[in-house]
């Protein structure tokens, strides 16, 4: 089986663009509820749509094309939001899109994280064994194939903050 996508990407923004991203989750617009998967019970976490919202669309305007060279085609984006977890708050192991040509970059917003808070993403091959674990890391981002299964740990008692990621669903055109 051919090997799919993966990349992980530091210091994608401006420290500008940087915070006005952060400002956004300081918003009283999250809801909460929100499970990995609809069909499958699992424990509800924080979410927000990003539809419209400038910070997040100038994101992946400035990295646009960035994406584009990796995969070798060009990308749209279906939809974007941010997702936020606090201690106990794990997603479940899943994929985003089983279509080909499907990819999710996944914004770590954060200005500072500590590796003691946990809260890691773990990427599993299709025997369910981990092959990549991604920790939250300022302004990092993680370009993948939409078909790796994947999981958001929870944060650790002692963080502080929410964790939060923002994802873009991309699909080629």
């Amino acid at each position: 089986m051919k090997s799919l996508f993966f990349e992980i990407q530091n210091d994608i923004l401006p420290l500008a663009q940087q915070t006005q991203m952060c400002e956004l989750f300081k918003e009283p617009r999250w809801r909460f509820g929100s499970h990995t998967d609809p069909q499958s019970p699992s424990i509800p976490f924080w979410n927000m749509d990003l539809t419209d919202q400038p910070p997040a669309d100038q994101l992946w305007q400035l990295h646009k094309s960035v994406c584009e060279e990796r995969v070798g085609h060009g990308l749209r984006v279906a939809r974007q939001y941010a997702n936020g977890h606090t201690f106990g708050q794990g997603g479940v192991a899943h994929v985003d899109d089983r279509r080909e040509g499907c990819y999710t970059l996944l914004y770590y917003p954060l200005l500072a994280w500590n590796h003691e808070w946990d809260g890691e993403t773990v990427f599993y091959n299709p025997q369910g064994e981990i092959i990549k674990t991604v920790q939250p890391r300022p302004n990092r981002a993680v370009l993948f194939d939409s078909r790796i299964i994947h999981a958001g740990r929870a944060p650790a008692r002692s963080c502080p903050i929410l964790r939060v990621t923002v994802a873009y669903k991309l699909e080629r055109v």
